[in-house]
């Protein structure tokens, strides 16, 4: 299945992973169009919090997936996990090790 990002866009967010974290190197990556979720005007003033901003540009995630072994040989998922823009730009990332 092709990706919705451009293939350059995903290889430069790729190497941007792989420079803060070289143990990914190898893996598996998808890429998912992020759905967008917001609370509504009336919601945000009810409870006291900052309204979302309105965009309208698709925001994907992208996420690289491995397993190693540890000393014991118990497989050990690694997952890094970033939201960009369509140009590439990180909006929020997560590692989980």
């Amino acid at each position: 299945m092709a990706s919705p990002l451009n293939p350059e866009v995903l290889e430069a967010i790729r190497q941007q992973i792989l420079r803060e974290h070289p143990e990914m190197e190898g893996a598996e990556i998808t890429v998912s169009t992020q759905r967008t979720c917001g609370h509504s005007a009336e919601v945000a003033a009810k409870v006291g919090i900052p309204q979302a901003r309105a965009t309208d540009a698709p925001l994907y995630t992208v996420t690289l997936r491995k397993e190693v072994l540890a000393e014991d040989g118990v497989p050990l998922p690694l997952i890094v996990r970033v939201t960009v823009d369509a140009e590439g730009r990180v909006v929020k990332r997560h590692a989980a090790r």
